[in-house]
């Protein structure tokens, strides 16, 4: 499936969602724009005026078939926010390249690390993030999450540039 990544604005806000939410209902998850998800609320603001970038993946008749958003976290961390994609667009290699674009900017800002925290029932993505080279962390990554957000249970981390 041939796709293109465009930036996204607050005008797509509910296509966002749409895409989130269709993607993690599949699972028995939702979105929760009111919680743990307030970031689609207002993309420009939680992730362009951040240092970050919100994008809506399209197939080639402009149709979204995925979204990847990632910002900047402390400790010279990026945090991979939004990686969704719907049924039709999985398994073609469209994950894997909105990984590839997450790491190519987190390393052109110098970042040290992607971290990213998911649900344990989002299973073909979790084997995507490990196949890519992310691994597990234990806990919490402390300079990375305060918390685990709502349906979020499981956390992983790509360092970029080994420890001396």
């Amino acid at each position: 499936m041939n796709t293109t990544f465009r930036r996204a604005t607050n005008d797509d806000c509910d296509i966002v969602l749409r895409v989130i939410d269709g993607a993690l209902r599949e699972y028995g998850l939702h979105a929760l724009p009111g919680s743990s998800d307030i970031d689609l609320t207002d993309l420009e603001l939680h992730y362009d005026a951040l240092g970050g970038c919100f994008e809506v993946i399209e197939s080639v008749d402009g149709e979204p078939v995925g979204v990847l958003g990632w910002r900047p976290a402390s400790g010279g961390v990026i945090e991979l926010k939004k990686l969704y994609l719907t049924q039709a667009a999985r398994g073609r290699g469209i994950g894997r390249r909105a990984l590839e674009r997450v790491v190519d900017a987190a390393r052109r800002t110098g970042a040290r690390a992607v971290v990213l925290e998911t649900a344990a029932a989002l299973v073909e993505a979790n084997a995507l993030y490990v196949r890519f080279g992310f691994v597990p962390v234990r806990g919490v990554a402390a300079e990375s999450f305060a918390t685990l957000s709502e349906q979020c249970d499981l956390a992983y981390r790509l360092e970029l540039i080994a420890s001396a």
